[in-house]
Formats: structure tokens, C-alpha cells, sequence
């Protein structure tokens, strides 16, 4: 398999090489550069391009806006959801006493259908009563804010490297073991109080984050 920045063979050898003609190859390479996944470079060839998801210096927003923004689709599949009593991790992050009720509910991220990251999302329960009850595969943002009235205005996140487990890299569809990154993110609304505390398991091909410094 190629990777990104990979160049590709010219379209007689992938055509003797998958005994196809020249015509169909010719076809199915103008159809993969119409969709980004490969550039042809003038004079060089053609390359696999990175399509990994980019972050840079942004507005908060979540992540069915982040992907919406870029122009793929989001969607999400429910893996858990419950109330349980926060840990201590958790009362740190949402400033609650020991043994609060929060929600949890665990998702598998998609991109045009292309699993992203894991996330995990606690609020307390106090703060959106019969949560559950909700068509959870939407944005949660959305949800808090349209529903409850609560609107995410700021937050803070960590980003760890990490190998995903076996579990995680049969949900996100790779090969164990797999590198990746943990975001942990803790939302905050319009007095200031957090009342979102999520931690992402990401795929690192997939996903990067850049940092314009300045001196």
C-alpha cells in the first residue's frame, strides 16, 4: 500500500499490473484526484496526498462543526452510554463533589464514514436531566444548547501521544499496535463553570494538529 507522498506508477504499469487497459486506469486515478487523494505534479508524476484531518489555530467548535467546516460528514455510533458517580479525574475536571451522578456517553467518531476517534463525554447529570433520552448520534453541543440552553463559550485541552489497545484499533480499523494521541478536554459555559469533560483516543493518521509560533 502506498503512503502519503508516495509516488505512484505510471498508468502503463498499473495498467500490466492489474490487467486492466490504460483507459480504465487513466479513469480511475482522474477520479482519485478529483476526490484529494492523489496530485499530479507536472513533469514529476502523481502522489499520494495526506489526508489526515488538520487542526490548527481555531475557534472552539465541536467536532460535527469542525468536520462540516472542512466539507466531509460527520457521523456517530453510540458504543455505551449510563450515569455513573465521578472519580476523582472527573470531579477535578467538572469541579463536583466525590461520588456526583454524571452522564457518560462513549461514540465512535466518523468522517465520510471513516472512523476517526473514540470519544467519551461526561456531563453532570444535574445540569441536563434525561439526557439519555436523546438522540445521542447528533452533535451534543447542539444538543446542550438548543435543548437545555447551555452554551460551550471556552475550554481547555491536553494532547498525549499514546498506543492504542486492541479494542481500540478494531473500532477505529487498524492494525495493532497502532500509534495515536488522547485529547482531553474540559468545556467550560458562559459563567465560566466546566460542565464537559470528554477524552478523544485518536488515530495519528488521520488526524494532526499544527502550531504557527512566533517570534
Amino acid at each position: 500500500m502506498w503512503k502519503a507522498g508516495d509516488k505512484i506508477p505510471t498508468e502503463k504499469e498499473l495498467s500490466e499490473t492489474f490487467g486492466v487497459s490504460t483507459a480504465v486506469v487513466r479513469q480511475a486515478v482522474s477520479l482519485l484526484v478529483n476526490e484529494g487523494f492523489l496530485v499530479k505534479r507536472q513533469g514529476k508524476g502523481t502522489f499520494v496526498t495526506d489526508t489526515r484531518v488538520r487542526q490548527g489555530p481555531r475557534k472552539l467548535s465541536s467536532f460535527s462543526e469542525e468536520m462540516a467546516a472542512m466539507g466531509l460528514k460527520p457521523s456517530s455510533i453510540v458504543l455505551e452510554k449510563g450515569i455513573k458517580e465521578a472519580d476523582e479525574k472527573i470531579c477535578k475536571a467538572l469541579q463536583v463533589q466525590p461520588k456526583t451522578r454524571v452522564v457518560m456517553v462513549k461514540r465512535l467518531r466518523l468522517a465520510n464514514d471513516d472512523p476517526l476517534g473514540i470519544q467519551t463525554f461526561y456531563i453532570p447529570e444535574y445540569v441536563a436531566p434525561d439526557f439519555l433520552q436523546n438522540d445521542l448520534t447528533q452533535s451534543l453541543y447542539k444538543l446542550l444548547e438548543t435543548k437545555y440552553g447551555i452554551v460551550i463559550k471556552s475550554a481547555y485541552e491536553k494532547y498525549y501521544a499514546t498506543i492504542l489497545d486492541k479494542y481500540e484499533c478494531k473500532l477505529l480499523k487498524v492494525k495493532w499496535p497502532f500509534a495515536g494521541f488522547i485529547v482531553e478536554r474540559i468545556a467550560f459555559d458562559t459563567t465560566g463553570s466546566p460542565v464537559e469533560y470528554t477524552e478523544s483516543v485518536i488515530r495519528s493518521d488521520k488526524y494532526s494538529v499544527q502550531v504557527h509560533l512566533r517570534r
